[in-house]
């Protein structure tokens, strides 16, 4: 039977029972067994029997009963189900063996066909075919594993695992460090598994990281070594940057990444160091602190020391944190002198999105911050380069509000800003995009073709960009005709339809995509494509 059970068992004689079951009955494990007997008459008492055992209906034994006929069907039968069944009618009875024969308890075979696609940024497509006995001796399911190239270990981790599916994606978010992988699958079932077929090639994956502990701003005495460190989510490989340059490990620049912890120590820091911007950019991540340089001078016997840290803590133990003008310390018939300055200037809180800002190309910029003090002088910086007031940049200021206006986004108006206010530093991310292209609306007889065999066939759309590229499909596979273009508008053409020529077409862009039917009447089959 296709349901894999064995034909029902039959025998016709004459009496109450009009066809009996035969003598034995023969199926494999996980076969149905069915047993169809015929009587004299309708409604008759019958029963049935398994080993002496009246049998009850189940999910497993099912019992029916249609007019004169009695049918008992063992379902997914195991080899425990083995015995003597009987059928009982008043006086009268007969009785069949069943025999179960267990199944072979094999291993499934391995998955054939691997193949992995990387055309999606950070992801991988992994595809495969089950085993051509897959049918005899099924899987019930995959087990895939992974294994960092180049860090020396061969251990392969499991990654996930799936029931019937012949094709997974895995995510650089699904790893927990950015480097290359490589991968393999096994089938498996209840007797044990396949051996391993390992994919192609393969594959750099980074995972998606967040800031655990964001950089800091660091007050640093002249000559002596600055430490910065961030700690991340994930494992990723990142770059540091010093105003806006990359920097290269050498003597005087140290970078460490220990799994999630990240840092940089620069060596000897100068006077000229003081208030650079320190940048660590990894996927996804982005983050800054300000270096300043704590300069101490000798003037006759008196230090001069320029503190930038408010109530700072003295070795001696001594807070400062009055508002004089000066303090004087002697000790050892020598003068210190400590130059104070007024309450730091601080910068109002702002949320994710104004410091991160995304915007389409042309539209304007505007980055604004507010100050605790209205009377304090503020530079802004991009990328570490001092910013002016020009054609098309506007450095504002209103009382404690502080401003600058780009009114026409570019793409190099991306990168990162500051407002330094010497006490304290605020930043802005931006990002500028281009527009999503778009295709204008076409009208439905435009777009609905009905073209008789020999015309020629041609499909136009519009575009918002001219320069936008855009790929042509035919009932979803790729078309490589040459295509013309001009301007912003794009052009199929096919110079004589036939009928294989019918069906749905459909140009695409990044961001869109617009679709044509065409229905050829007639009967040809050659096909032709030119621009």
């Amino acid at each position: 039977m296709p349901d894999g059970g064995r034909s029902i068992a039959e025998v016709a004689v004459k009496g109450t029972i009009m066809r009996k079951l035969p003598r034995k009955v023969d199926v494999l494990e996980g076969e149905n067994a069915a047993f169809c007997v015929e009587v004299e008459k309708e409604e008759m008492d019958i029963h049935w029997y398994k080993d002496g055992t009246e049998l009850r209906e189940t999910h497993q034994t099912i019992l029916k009963s249609f007019g004169r006929t009695h049918i008992l069907v063992f379902v997914n039968t195991m080899p425990q189900d083995s015995g003597l069944v009987t059928f009982l009618v008043g006086r009268s009875k007969t009785s069949s063996q069943l025999r179960v024969k267990a199944a072979r308890h094999c291993p499934p075979s391995c998955p054939v066909g691997v193949q992995i696609n990387t055309e999606r940024a950070n992801a991988a497509l992994l595809s495969w075919v089950p085993a051509q006995d897959s049918r005899k001796n099924p899987p019930s399911g995959y087990v895939l594993e992974r294994q960092e190239v180049g860090t020396g270990s061969q251990e392969w981790l499991q990654c996930l695992t799936t029931d019937s599916a012949t094709s997974v994606e895995i995510l650089g978010d699904s790893v927990p460090c950015e480097a290359d992988y490589r991968f393999r699958i096994c089938s498996v079932n209840k007797y044990g598994k396949s051996n391993n077929v390992e994919f192609p090639r393969a594959v750099h994956l980074v995972p998606v990281a967040r800031i655990q502990a964001p950089l800091q701003d660091a007050l640093v005495p002249e000559g002596q070594d600055a430490s910065f460190s961030i700690e991340l989510s994930a494992s990723v490989i990142g770059t540091w940057f010093l105003n806006g340059t990359q920097l290269q490990e050498d003597e005087r620049f140290s970078m460490r990444r220990s799994r999630t912890h990240q840092s940089l120590r620069i060596r000897g820091v100068r006077d000229s160091d003081n208030g650079a911007e320190i940048t660590f950019i990894a996927y996804g991540i982005r983050d800054s602190a300000a270096l300043y340089i704590q300069v101490c001078l000798w003037f006759g016997r008196a230090y001069l020391c320029y503190l930038f840290n408010w109530n700072f803590e003295m070795s001696l133990g001594k807070k400062i944190c009055s508002l004089l003008s000066f303090i004087q310390f002697i000790t050892s018939h020598k003068k210190v002198v400590f130059l104070l300055s007024a309450p730091l200037v601080k910068f109002s809180p702002l949320s994710e999105m104004d410091r991160n800002k995304f915007v389409e190309i042309g539209n304007p910029i505007v980055l604004y911050c507010e100050l605790s003090d209205p009377a304090a002088p503020v530079h802004w910086y991009k990328n570490g380069m001092e910013l002016q007031t020009m054609e098309g940049l506007h450095i504002q200021s209103e009382g404690t509000m502080r401003r600058i206006v780009i009114q026409s986004a570019e793409f190099t108006h991306s990168g990162v800003y500051c407002c330094d206010a010497i006490d304290d530093v605020i930043r802005f991310n931006v990002e500028v995009e281009a527009p999503p292209v778009r295709f204008s609306a076409i009208p439905d007889d435009e777009r609905n073709k009905t073209i008789q065999i020999g015309c020629p066939v041609v499909l136009q759309c519009e575009l918002s960009d001219p320069s936008a590229q855009v790929h042509w499909y035919k009932d979803g596979s790729k078309l490589h005709p040459q295509t013309g273009s001009n301007g912003t508008l794009r052009r199929l053409k096919i110079p004589s339809a036939e009928l294989l020529h019918s069906g749905l077409y459909s140009c695409e862009t990044s961001d869109d995509t617009i679709h044509f039917t065409v229905d050829i009447k007639g009967d040809f089959s050659y096909q032709n494509f030119d621009s």
